[in-house]
């Protein structure tokens, strides 16, 4: 009634029979045949998904969605180590409270994320392509995937009114991986704007708006709305004992600030940012100064909110953007527990047109 449907029984996966992915074993009585079954077989996709489906699983593990190497090198930077292997204490933070993030094929093909609401997505009908309601939405429903359906924050993105998906713009290599390991998620082949706005392009566009500014700002300086953004995390033992859980404040807002790491792909002076919700004293719980470096990192970080609207507040007119400043990241946006980095992201007002 609930795990199969007849129509799955009929389909591929259905043919191979229970056994061939779950094990337990093939006999009429519950308990018996339950015996040493695997509820969440594509945790070990190496032995299951990858008997049939070795084409797309060949490069998994170097996909971000699966080892979280961003999060992982993040933490890193925090602790003044080079890999997480070096500190037990943050291995073990690790892999308590961020991995339980990670994706393996089941989270996505076949059930919602274990660490959102678990359960089939559709009995258990293999989804060729992830459901975004379901999946997506699954995992990044409080920043980006939550903003671009405008179930956080004050509007959807314009390309989910159109009727577009995370898919038509996210390569299927952002989620399968390309056998290159990436540092973090800039590292991945990400979608740009320029993609498909190719007229918009400062370097070929004709309107005054788009040739003006150059590669001064990022598009979602002029295009994205406010987005959702965390404060103080803190982590502290579950009631039962069994591992940690994470806690922090919420708020949305807009703030524009200077870019804090320019690159080739994005050398914008000012970007949107976002605030992230590490504090120096967030994993107290596991050990003292656990993050020596922290004021050398920004938690104000760039953002690529998928909020988008061709027409927003601060780009109505050029005094809607320069003389607001209510928009622009200042030192009263700085809370006491956050980086001294972050005022480096401080822009000068009123802000400059010059690279």
């Amino acid at each position: 009634m609930f795990l199969v449907s007849e129509e799955f029984v009929a389909s591929t996966h259905g043919s191979l029979g229970c056994i061939t992915c779950h094990g337990g074993e093939n006999a009429p009585d519950k308990a018996v045949a339950h015996t040493d079954m695997n509820p969440y077989p594509s945790r070990d996709y190496e032995s299951t998904c990858s008997a049939c489906h070795s084409d797309v699983t060949g490069d998994f593990d170097t996909a971000i969605h699966f080892n979280l190497n961003g999060m992982a090198n993040g933490l890193s930077e925090y602790a003044g180590i080079t890999s997480l292997s070096e500190s037990p204490h943050h291995e073990e933070v690790f892999g308590n409270d961020c991995y339980k993030c990670h994706a393996t094929c089941g989270d996505c093909h076949v059930s919602r994320p274990k660490n959102f609401s678990n359960g089939l997505v559709e009995q258990h009908t293999f989804q060729g392509t992830p459901s975004m309601e379901n999946n997506c939405y699954a995992c990044h429903n409080a920043r980006n995937g939550g903003e671009f359906m405008g179930l956080v924050g004050f509007g959807s993105d314009v390309h989910f009114d159109a009727g577009m998906t995370c898919m038509d713009c996210h390569p299927v290599n952002n989620f399968h991986g390309t056998g290159e390991v990436p540092y973090d998620m800039w590292e991945v082949d990400l979608p740009s704007c320029t993609d498909c706005h190719t007229d918009k392009d400062p370097a070929v566009a004709t309107d005054v708006e788009h040739k003006v500014h150059g590669d001064s700002l990022s598009c979602q300086v002029c295009h994205a709305q406010a987005n959702n953004n965390c404060y103080e995390c803190h982590l502290d033992e579950k009631a039962d004992g069994s591992g940690l859980q994470s806690s922090s404040e919420m708020k949305i807002q807009f703030r524009v600030g200077y870019n804090p790491e320019p690159t080739e792909e994005r050398p914008y002076k000012y970007v949107v940012l976002r605030h992230v919700p590490g504090q120096e004293s967030m994993l107290e719980v596991v050990g003292e100064n656990m993050m020596p470096n922290f004021d050398q990192k920004v938690n104000w970080n760039y953002s690529p909110s998928h909020n988008v609207q061709k027409s927003t507040f601060q780009n109505e007119s050029c005094e809607a953007c320069h003389t607001n400043t209510r928009i622009w990241l200042t030192e009263d946006d700085l809370r006491e527990t956050d980086s001294e980095a972050n005022k480096a992201l401080i822009p000068a007002l009123p802000p400059s047109l010059d690279h």
